[in-house]
């Protein structure tokens, strides 16, 4: 069904293109942080171990802070959320083309509000905080107390802060992790508040199934033909940690892995296959 490729392609985009706009904002951040580290004595490439203040420290944090606001990165972080309402208008399609459900908006778009609330915290309050600010920062305490190497300081920091060629970027990586685990956690919670009053005949488990697809995806899509049978999804979610656990491969490169911890019946729609599964689990009405 068309639907279902077009809300696969509605996920991606919107998870691309926010880690797309996270790489300027990461050289601008890493521009910023070098200028303030290069205000600081060296001798012989290391810095003079005069103890970083918390002056210095506050300093820093508020420079990363007005480099963010700068270069957009909220407003990147808000134009990905204004698109919350079309993952909304794609569950409403796959419930009644897919599922068969009648399904009014109102409800759905409840669930979207409170996964805008949450994105942002992870986006633009303590998530980001504990995830790119701190790092940075203790990095160049280290650095600087310590009367560590400069080149070495400013090597670990553009690892950290743009990535290279083994990782990308720490904005890039977080936001797309977030970015893509929102959209599967609304829609996922969207679908099982409807499957949860309804008699539920099985889950349409649509997706692709590339070369390094994990063997509970290829199993749930091609084995299964993409169904399964609401009496066999708890058989089939302790079959995937089980294999997991032996290492199991099928179909020579499909390892069995990555499932989330504590997968079960009633929050599949949201988990699927594991950690950063791009599937997607749709209840299905009894007839």
């Amino acid at each position: 069904m068309a639907i279902i490729s077009q809300n696969d392609l509605l996920k991606e985009e919107l998870t691309a293109s926010l880690a797309e706009r996270m790489l300027f904002i990461e050289k601008s951040v890493l521009d910023a942080v070098f200028k303030i580290i290069d205000s600081f004595d060296t001798v012989n490439g290391e810095f003079s171990a005069v103890t970083l203040t918390l002056d210095n420290l506050l300093q820093l944090a508020s420079t990363i802070n007005q480099t963010l606001a700068s270069t957009g990165y909220a407003d990147a972080v808000n134009v990905f959320m204004s698109d919350f309402g079309k993952v909304t208008i794609n569950t409403s399609g796959l419930l009644s083309q897919v599922g068969g459900f009648d399904v009014r908006l109102l409800p759905l778009s409840e669930i979207e509000k409170k996964w805008k609330y949450k994105t942002a915290n992870s986006l633009l309050k303590s998530g980001i905080v504990e995830e790119f600010e701190t790092p940075i920062l203790q990095i160049v305490d280290e650095a600087i107390s310590y009367g560590g190497s400069i080149d070495r300081a400013k090597q670990t920091l553009s690892d950290l802060i743009i990535g290279n060629k083994e990782k990308a970027g720490r904005l890039q990586s977080y936001s797309a992790q977030i970015a893509r685990d929102s959209i599967r956690g609304m829609q996922g919670q969207q679908f099982h508040s409807i499957a949860e009053n309804m008699t539920i005949a099985g889950w349409r488990y649509v997706g692709g199934t590339l070369k390094d697809s994990r063997g509970q995806c290829y199993h749930w899509v091609r084995e299964m033909n993409g169904y399964i049978p609401d009496d066999q999804l708890s058989h089939e979610i302790a079959l995937a940690y089980k294999y997991q656990k032996e290492k199991k491969v099928i179909a020579e490169t499909h390892k069995y892995g990555g499932m989330m911890p504590n997968t079960t019946k009633k929050n599949f729609s949201s988990n699927c296959g594991g950690f950063n599964c791009t599937h997607t689990a749709i209840p299905v009405k009894k007839k």
